[in-house]
């Protein structure tokens, strides 16, 4: 678990592992994180990659250890709880972590260009619009293509300075046959990298 503050970078990228999972059950496809953080690095501009998921229970702790190693292995910080055994403990359904993510990009935005957001919960709209008064720009990843009940809403999508509708955009998928040191476990997360410019 990585409860500290973001290092601060120009652009962050913050993902909702939650979401990630929705969308890769109903788009059929891995999301290549490599990929998303190439296209933010392209003209040199630091990128800090981010990735929200908590545990719900020790089962799916134990699913999803190997893909929690593989993501500290490529300096993909994983922020998210584990702790499931206190009685203090709320189960949440999707194993979310928004006011984390939310948290983050607040702080992020004091010195960040850009906050990427991959993510697409209603929540999230107090975010967008404290960002826009901020005058950060926001760049949205997401899909329309997909239930209402994953899709973003649409105040969300109008608050983005820029959104990225995965369902019409193949850049940033995943090769059909997947990659080699992609962790296998848990079937429905996607490999992913990281790189600072």
């Amino acid at each position: 678990m990585n409860i500290d503050t973001p290092d601060l970078a120009r652009t962050m990228l913050l993902i909702d592992g939650s979401h990630v999972d929705r969308l890769k059950t109903k788009l059929g496809r891995l999301i290549d994180f490599q990929k998303l953080i190439s296209h933010f690095s392209a003209d040199g501009v630091s990128v800090s990659a981010h990735y929200y998921r908590d545990s719900r229970d020790s089962a799916e702790q134990a699913r999803m250890t190997r893909f929690f190693d593989w993501l500290e292995r490529h300096a993909i910080t994983r922020h998210g709880v584990d702790d499931f055994n206190e009685p203090w403990y709320v189960r949440e359904r999707y194993g979310t972590n928004l006011v984390a993510l939310a948290s983050d990009a607040i702080i992020a935005a004091d010195e960040a260009d850009r906050i990427v957001v991959l993510a697409g919960d209603a929540k999230l709209v107090p975010l967008l619009e404290r960002l826009a008064k901020m005058d950060v720009t926001v760049t949205l990843i997401s899909s329309l293509s997909v239930p209402q009940s994953i899709a973003p809403p649409p105040p969300l999508v109008e608050l983005a300075d820029e959104f990225i509708d995965l369902a019409n955009d193949v850049r940033f998928f995943m090769p059909e046959d997947g990659h080699e040191d992609m962790p296998h476990e848990p079937p429905r997360l996607g490999g992913v990298d990281r790189r600072i410019g």
